[in-house]
């Protein structure tokens, strides 16, 4: 979890607080932060890379062309580096659960 954290750049004791304060996890929790990321995200959400074989369809990752446009339009230019880096944890963690 540190390491996400700190590829996020987000304080760990901060999310550990709002966990305890409701009780259990939310549902969904968008900090405001991560809302440049959710968008390019949620942008790209047809542009998985996708291998299909005998043994079924296998999601790859994101096209980082798609990425690439949607980070232009959306993100201003000064923080598109740190966007990306949201974004790449937001697809490690949507190629498991797409793939599970």
């Amino acid at each position: 979890m540190r390491l996400q954290c700190a590829l996020l750049r987000i304080d760990p004791t901060r999310l550990v607080s709002e966990v305890a304060l409701n009780g259990g996890p939310a549902p969904f929790v968008l900090w405001e932060e991560h809302q440049d990321a959710f968008n390019v995200f949620s942008a790209c959400r047809n542009q998985w890379r996708v291998s299909v074989g005998m043994g079924g369809a296998w999601f790859q990752g994101l096209d980082f062309g798609s990425v690439e446009v949607a980070l232009n339009r959306l993100v201003a230019p000064e923080r598109q580096k740190e966007v990306f880096f949201q974004l790449l944890v937001m697809e490690d963690e949507g190629v498991k659960v797409l793939n599970a």
